[in-house]
C-alpha cells in the first residue's frame, strides 16, 4: 500500500472494505436485503391477481457520513462526506411456488465537498439503480431464482450494509432452505456493484472500481460456482463445514473449505470453539490480472459466553513472487469491498488486496444490554505486495457500537465504526469514523 498522490490514491479512495458479515454474525445492524434468501410475502395467493394484492412493500431508508484524517495514509487528506437514500421494493405472494419480487436504490449528498479528492468513493456518488428484478419458483426443499438477485456467497455477496447493495445478474438453485444445510449452485453473467446504476459484464477489478487495475475495462463472462453447508448437531458439541468451487472467469478459479467445532450448553460456563479453512487458486481464461497460484490457510479459536465472543484469527497467505500480488487471493466480486470468509481482516483495508504474509486479528464483541451490539478489534497486516516490496506491518484498532431501537421505533438502528491504521511504511495515521442511520420496514 503507497502514500503517494495519484495511482494509489485513487485506488485507496476506493477501498471500503467493511468488517465481514461474519463477524456480525445474527445482527440485525448488518443483516444483507438478500433477495436471494428472502422468502415471498408470507400468505400464499390463492390466484394470480393475489400474488399482488398479498404481496408487501418493503426496504429502508438510510443515512451515511464518513470523516476520515490522513485518508488513505495520505498526510494532511481529509475528507468529510454525507449522503442519504435507501432502497424501495415489492415482493409478491406465491401462487403454486411462483413469485417475482422488484427493488430499486437511490443514493443522494448530504453534504460533499468541491474538491474530488476530498469526497469519499464510496458515500460521494449519485446512484439511481435498478435494483433486483426476479422471478422465483420454490416449495419446502428447494429455490431457483432467475434474474437480478442478491446472493450471499464466499467472495459474492451483497454486503448490504452500504447505501446501494452489490447485485447479480443469472440464476441461482439451492437445494435445503436450512442455513445449516444446503446445496447451492450458481451461474451470473453480469454484475452490479455498490457505485454502479446497472448491471454489467464487469467486476470489482474493473477501471470503476480499481483505477489502475491491469484488467481495465475488460469484460468477461462473470462466473459459476456450486458448494454447500452441513452442520452435525451432537447434543454437547456441533460440527459445522462448508467446501465451495468457484470459477470465475478470465481471472482464476478457487476451491474452498471450512470446519468448526463448537462446544454446546445451558447458557452458563464457557464454551470454546476452532475452526480452519484453506483455500487454493489458480489462472483462468485470460488471466487479466496475470499468472495466478495462491494458497490461503487460516485457524480461529476462540470461546463464549452468553452474548460474549472472543476470538483469535490467523491467516497464512502463502508468497508467491510469480503470482498475482505475490500470492494473494484474486477476488473479482470483493475486491475492494470486503476480506468475505477469511478469518484474519482488518476493516479499512481487505486482507487480500495487501498482498502474502501473516494476518492475525483479535476480536471481542457482544450484546451487553437488550438492542446493544458492541466491539472491538485489533488487526496486524505482516503482508507484502511484492517479493521485493517491505512488509506492511500495518496494526488497526477498531471499535465499534450498534444500537437497535424497540418499540414505536422498531425498525430504526444506528450504527457506528471508529478505526485507526498504522504502519512504518506511511508517514500519517490513518483513521476513519462511519456513521450510519437506518430505518427499515
Amino acid at each position: 500500500m503507497k502514500t503517494h498522490h495519484g495511482k494509489s490514491l485513487c485506488r485507496h479512495r476506493l477501498n471500503q472494505a467493511a468488517v465481514a458479515l461474519s463477524m456480525l454474525s445474527g445482527v440485525a445492524a448488518q443483516a444483507a436485503d438478500s433477495g436471494g434468501d428472502t422468502p415471498a410475502a408470507e400468505s400464499p395467493a390463492s390466484n394470480p391477481w393475489e400474488m399482488l394484492s398479498k404481496g408487501r412493500f418493503e426496504g429502508h431508508a438510510r443515512t451515511i457520513y464518513f470523516h476520515s484524517s490522513n485518508a488513505y495514509y495520505v498526510p494532511g487528506l481529509r475528507q468529510d462526506t454525507a449522503s442519504i437514500g435507501g432502497k424501495i421494493g415489492f415482493r409478491s405472494a406465491g401462487y403454486q411456488g411462483f413469485s417475482f419480487g422488484v427493488s430499486g436504490f437511490l443514493q443522494r449528498p448530504l453534504h460533499r465537498s468541491g474538491d474530488p479528492a476530498r469526497v469519499d468513493g464510496y458515500v460521494g456518488p449519485d446512484i439511481t439503480a435498478m435494483g433486483e428484478a426476479y422471478a422465483r419458483w420454490e416449495n419446502r426443499h428447494a429455490r431457483v431464482t432467475l434474474g437480478n438477485q442478491a446472493i450471499e456467497l464466499p467472495f459474492a455477496a451483497s454486503y448490504d450494509w452500504r447505501m446501494a447493495a452489490q447485485l447479480f445478474q443469472g440464476i441461482s438453485a439451492r437445494y435445503g432452505l436450512s442455513d445449516g444445510n444446503h446445496i447451492t449452485a450458481v451461474r451470473m453473467t453480469r454484475f452490479k456493484s455498490y457505485i454502479d446504476d446497472r448491471f454489467r459484464k464487469l467486476t470489482t477489478y474493473n477501471t470503476t472500481i480499481d483505477a489502475y487495475s491491469p484488467a481495465g475495462m475488460a469484460e468477461t463472462p462473470g462466473f459459476y460456482g456450486v458448494g454447500g453447508v452441513r452442520s452435525l448437531d451432537l447434543q454437547t458439541m456441533e460440527l459445522r463445514g462448508q467446501a465451495w468451487y468457484f470459477n470465475y472467469q478470465d481471472y482464476a478459479r478457487m476451491a474452498y473449505a471450512q470446519a468448526q467445532w463448537s462446544a454446546k450448553g445451558d447458557g452458563v460456563g464457557v464454551l470454546p470453539f476452532i475452526a480452519g479453512q484453506v483455500f487454493r487458486q489458480t489462472g483462468e481464461g485470460r488471466k487479466l490480472l496475470g499468472p495466478v497460484d495462491s494458497k490461503v490457510y487460516g485457524v480461529q479459536v476462540g470461546a463464549r459466553r452468553h452474548s460474549a465472543t472472543l476470538s483469535l484469527s490467523y491467516n497464512r497467505i502463502v508468497p508467491n513472487a510469480g503470482s498475482y500480488l505475490n500470492g494473494a487471493l484474486v477476488t473479482p466480486y470483493a475486491h475492494y469491498v470486503a476480506s468475505g470468509p477469511m478469518f484474519a481482516q482488518p476493516f479499512l483495508s481487505s486482507a487480500q488486496d495487501l498482498g502474502a504474509g501473516n494476518a492475525w486479528a483479535l476480536d471481542l464483541n457482544g450484546a451487553p444490554a437488550p438492542g446493544w451490539f458492541i466491539g472491538l478489534r485489533y488487526s496486524y497486516m505482516d503482508l507484502k505486495s511484492s517479493a521485493t516490496a517491505p512488509s506492511l506491518r500495518q496494526s488497526e484498532y477498531l471499535g465499534y457500537a450498534i444500537y437497535q431501537f424497540s418499540g414505536k421505533l422498531k425498525g430504526l438502528r444506528v450504527t457506528n465504526f471508529i478505526a485507526l491504521a498504522r504502519s512504518p511504511n506511511h508517514a500519517a495515521n490513518f483513521w476513519q469514523n462511519r456513521l450510519a442511520m437506518e430505518y427499515r420496514w
